[in-house]
């Protein structure tokens, strides 16, 4: 175990060169020509546009093949659009610029930005640019295919998985049952009181006084 005090010392010695070697950190103004270079706030609002178009998707397939009244429509209308607004509200640029800032300054150095922005004024870092989204939307609807075919395997597998589930449980061995809890011992009678004694009858008040009144034979 010698030998881990000596890696930490050759670590520590060389974290300085490496701190005097590194690259300038990334400056905010950089990252904000490059974010608008890269037009990430439309991009932004074209992600909004194929959610709110997913949901609404999602929200029709949901409730197919059921009658809806007009209530109904109006009441799925508005949640809609409640969600939405909330997601617009949370998402927006406004909210979301100062992240990615953070992010972009935490993740590249000045020298990895310089090379982006001369890439993104190119004729070809401006085709990806222009290109990218239609890119991302074409991806998407093959994507959404491709699990439209997978999803009936999904469930397949799901359905053995939980008959597997339901086979182990079964051939557990069964619990021991719990012991019956020990009855509580009687309670000893209380002894009965003894009978108090009768007290002697007083003598008459009357005959008391007159005994006292006699008078004295002489």
């Amino acid at each position: 175990m010698r030998f881990v005090p000596a890696v930490l010392l050759a670590v520590l010695a060389v974290q300085p060169a490496l701190s005097a070697d590194a690259d300038t950190p990334s400056s905010e103004q950089s990252i904000r020509e490059l974010l608008a270079l890269m037009h990430t706030s439309s991009m932004l609002d074209s992600v909004m546009s194929q959610i709110e178009a997913s949901a609404r998707a999602g929200m029709l397939e949901a409730t197919a093949g059921e009658p809806l009244s007009d209530e109904q429509r109006r009441i799925i209308g508005d949640t809609q659009a409640k969600v939405m607004a909330l997601m617009k509200d949370e998402l927006s640029w406004t909210e979301l610029e100062p992240m990615m800032i953070d992010v972009y300054r935490q993740s590249f150095t000045q020298k990895e930005l310089d090379g982006m922005l001369k890439f993104y004024r190119s004729d070809s870092g401006k085709a990806v640019i222009a290109k990218l989204p239609v890119v991302m939307q074409a991806m998407m609807q093959k994507m959404q295919v491709r699990m439209q075919n997978i999803t009936p395997k999904v469930v397949e597998l799901q359905k053995e998985g939980i008959a597997q589930l339901k086979a182990a449980r079964s051939a557990l061995p069964p619990q021991a049952p719990r012991p019956p809890e020990a009855p509580q011992a009687p309670q000893a009678p209380q002894a009965p009181q003894a009978p108090q004694a009768p007290q002697p009858p007083q003598p008459p008040a009357a005959a008391a006084t007159a005994s006292d009144q006699a008078p004295t034979t002489q």
